[in-house]
C-alpha cells in the first residue's frame, strides 16, 4: 500500500499586528532601541502596520496588537488607534520607493549609536556583515522633518538592487539607524547583526592599543 503523504497546512491565522508587536518587544529586550524613540512597520497587502507613538516612553515597548496603527498608502488611518508615529511619512515613502521592502526598523539604541553620534560609517568587521558593506550616513536634517524623509530615501536608493538579496540600512546623524528588509524578520536579523558588528568594531579598537 502506498504511504499517505501528509502536507503541513498553510498558516491562515497570521496577524501582522501580533507579528509587529512581538518584534517590537524583542527589539527593546535586545537593547536595540531605547525608551525615547524608534519605530517599526511592516507591509501586508494594501496596508502598512506601524508601532504607535510613544511606544517606548509610555509603554516601555510592551505593546499589544490592539496598539498597532494601520494606514493605507495614502496615509489614511484604516485600523487601530490614531497614534501614528511622527515619522510615519518616511515609512510610507520607503514602501512607495522600494517594491521589495516589506519591513522597516528605525532604532535608537545599541553600540551602533556611537557611529551615529560620531557621524562615521559603520564598517563591516565580521564575516556575517560583509554583504552589507559599510553602513553610511544620510545628510543631516531636523528629526521628523520632510527633509529628513527625503534624505533617507536619497541614502537608500543606491542600495535598491541589493534589497533583492538582503536588507539595506543607513545611519542618521545624531538620530539612529534605519533598516529596510524584505520583511520584518529580515530587518530584525540585519539590525541584530549590525549591532554585534558595531560592538566588535568598537571593542576591537580597544584591543589594538
Amino acid at each position: 500500500m502506498a504511504q499517505e503523504i501528509q502536507f503541513e497546512e498553510t498558516n491562515l491565522s497570521y496577524d501582522p499586528r501580533e507579528h509587529l508587536a512581538r518584534i517590537a518587544r524583542l527589539v527593546f529586550a535586545r537593547r536595540l532601541t531605547d525608551a525615547s524613540g524608534g519605530n517599526l512597520s511592516l507591509r501586508h497587502g494594501d496596508r502598512v502596520y506601524m508601532t504607535p507613538a510613544k511606544a517606548g516612553s509610555k509603554q516601555q515597548w510592551q505593546i499589544e496588537p490592539s496598539d498597532v496603527v494601520a494606514l493605507d498608502f495614502q496615509g489614511n488611518l484604516v485600523e487601530g488607534p490614531d497614534r501614528r508615529t511622527r515619522e510615519w511619512q518616511f515609512h510610507l515613502g520607503i514602501y512607495r520607493a522600494f517594491e521589495r521592502a516589506g519591513g522597516i526598523i528605525h532604532a535608537q539604541g545599541g553600540h551602533f549609536m556611537a557611529f551615529v553620534a560620531a557621524g562615521k560609517p559603520l564598517p563591516p568587521v565580521l564575516e556575517h556583515t560583509q554583504k552589507f558593506g559599510a553602513i553610511g550616513l544620510t545628510r543631516s536634517a531636523p528629526a521628523h522633518s520632510a527633509d529628513l524623509a527625503a534624505h533617507v530615501l536619497e541614502a537608500l536608493k543606491p542600495q535598491a538592487a541589493a534589497l533583492g538579496k538582503h536588507a539595506i540600512a543607513t545611519l542618521v546623524p545624531q538620530h539612529g539607524i534605519i533598516v529596510v528588509g524584505r520583511d520584518l524578520d529580515d530587518a530584525f536579523d540585519t539590525l541584530d547583526r549590525l549591532e554585534t558588528n558595531a560592538q566588535a568594531s568598537l571593542f576591537g579598537k580597544l584591543l589594538e592599543r
